[in-house]
């Protein structure tokens, strides 16, 4: 039968078959005999449980077969979607599947470059986490490129969420903790496009001028291209995929079903779901439950074996008796051409090689203080470094350590000097960043005064206590730079912001030429 007349059989199975008492999809696939393969393509029709054929009223009982085509009958719930909730509200707690993982064992790390498979959130309130799936590339302007995630990552996962504002809704990529040493944005991009709908659940991010990134996925390597996963590929129920999800990492497992009408936990019934069941894994104890996916790895891409993007997971569902998390996926070529009809000229982002970068064009460029290119770009004195203004971190430096921000939270803590710092970050981060990233004075004033190559300083100065403050910037004293920089703040800061700026200003002893232990030191003294 053409695949053509097959689709058009499932749908009207579905129209029947889904009026039955505890069925919550159909689909195609391949039959499965005690956990085996048999060849034979089917409809897959998915039930709540599967029960003897006794204890089954004549309503509820299945047909064997539904216009010449046989049915194969598994287990799959209500799809719910799966981002992780925001950490106030967690709760403790062949590749393989992945075991129960906790709430707040979300990948955390701040990748950059960026890189598919990292955690994203928006800046909505009440959103949870999700995943960041892979890079777009704009047809004919090179100066946009975009992720993508699901569309209820960035407005979270409720039916009556606001929406989000295309140009305006900000993704970053969040600690789990905050922390008052957290100098800089998170901030990567700006949603849009995207939605939900019969088709999709995705959201375009369009990624901020001078953000570097790589057309690879985290511990899976560089997407070499799109592919739609097929009749015959999913007749076998041996399809190959995997994912790299901010929750439950690195994951493979097979193609059980395309094509699948099912409706999700948010109201929306899809035609297209692709159902994904965890590879077996050696290091499950016997009896312990297997997830290819679960709460975080909303947004996440599944490749396969030849690298190529298939789907974009968005939902998932714990089948009890199979003491599984099975993934609820979208066909990754659906949703590009249905932004291709709304007028994003999009193509996915491909490569060949691991480890290669990418910058988006565009971004404004300062020069990095003399005085700090040694330390901070390893090169000699007197070669000129520029970096771009949007970039909250410079190019090709580490960041800081988990472990590391909170030593240096509370060796501040202990100083009279650094408990101010702490709360006027505390106070004011969130108006301080946003002054950043709304005016473009303040971000060249930051730049310009070494700003963000001052703190990477600082940081580096609390493991290597040979380094020291500069005594100059761009030639000018240190303390001359902070005060422009404060300065630069002011005319736009709230009240209480300019005052407490203004009380730093005073009260912050002269670092020019000292160590971080000297440092210290000068703090407990103020």
């Amino acid at each position: 039968m053409p695949d053509e007349a097959l689709l058009a059989v499932k749908e009207r199975a579905a129209d029947v078959l889904m009026q039955i008492p505890g069925v919550t999809g159909v689909g195609i696939g391949g039959r499965e005999r005690n956990g085996s393969p048999t060849g034979e393509l089917v409809l897959k029709v998915f039930v709540q449980h599967k029960r003897p054929l006794a204890e089954l009223t004549s309503g509820e009982t299945l047909p064997a077969r539904f216009e010449g085509i046989g049915i194969d009958v598994s287990e799959l719930g209500i799809g719910r979607l799966e981002t992780a909730p925001p950490i106030e509200e967690a709760t403790p707690g062949t590749v393989p599947g992945s075991p129960l993982t906790s709430d707040h064992d979300t990948d955390d790390e701040r990748y950059r470059s960026l890189i598919g498979g990292s955690r994203v959130q928006s800046d909505m309130s009440g959103v949870g986490f999700g995943t960041l799936g892979c890079f777009l590339l704009h047809g004919t302007d090179p100066n946009k490129v975009y992720a993508i995630t699901n569309y209820h990552v960035i407005v979270g996962g409720g039916q009556n969420r606001p929406p989000a504002v295309a140009g305006s809704t900000r993704v970053g990529q969040s600690k789990a903790a905050s922390s008052p040493t957290k100098c800089c944005s998170h901030m990567i991009g700006t949603f849009v496009g995207g939605g939900r709908d019969s088709v999709r659940d995705a959201a375009l991010i369009q990624l901020d001028a001078g953000m570097e990134y790589r057309t690879e996925l985290i511990g899976i390597g560089v997407i070499t291209g799109t592919h739609t996963i097929t009749q015959q590929e999913a007749q076998t129920q041996r399809y190959a995929v995997r994912k790299r999800g901010a929750r439950t990492r690195l994951t493979g497992g097979v193609v059980e079903a395309i094509n699948t009408t099912h409706t999700t936990s948010d109201g929306f019934t899809r035609t297209n779901i692709t159902v994904v069941k965890p590879n077996p894994n050696i290091a499950v104890p016997a009896g312990q439950s297997l997830y290819f996916s679960d709460a975080g790895d909303s947004g996440s891409v599944l490749v396969n074996d030849q690298g190529q993007a298939v789907t974009l997971h968005f939902a998932g569902n714990f089948v009890a008796a199979q003491k599984m998390n099975k993934g609820l996926e979208l066909p990754i070529e659906q949703i590009i051409a249905t932004f291709l009809a709304e007028g994003f000229a999009i193509r996915m982002a491909t490569g060949t090689t691991t480890g290669v970068v990418f910058t988006v064009p565009g971004a404004t460029t300062v020069a990095l203080p003399q005085e700090l290119v040694p330390a901070l770009a390893g090169l000699p004195a007197g070669e000129s470094v520029r970096v771009p203004v949007e970039a909250a971190w410079l190019p090709g430096v580490p960041l800081p350590t988990t472990h590391l921000l909170a030593g240096l939270e509370q060796q501040l803590d202990s100083t009279r000097a650094g408990r101010r710092l702490i709360t006027l970050w505390l106070r004011h981060g969130s108006e301080l960043i946003a002054l950043l990233e709304s005016h473009r004075r303040v971000a060249l004033v930051w730049h310009r005064c070494g700003g963000p190559a001052l703190m990477q300083m600082f940081f580096r100065m609390t493991a290597d206590h040979t380094l020291a403050m500069p005594q100059t910037i761009n030639g000018r004293p240190l303390s001359e730079a902070l005060y422009w920089i404060a300065d630069a703040f002011a005319p736009y800061a709230s009240p209480g912001l300019r005052q407490d700026l203004a009380e730093a200003r005073a009260a912050l002893p002269d670092l020019g030429g000292m160590t971080y232990p000297q440092v210290l030191t000068a703090f407990r003294l103020e």
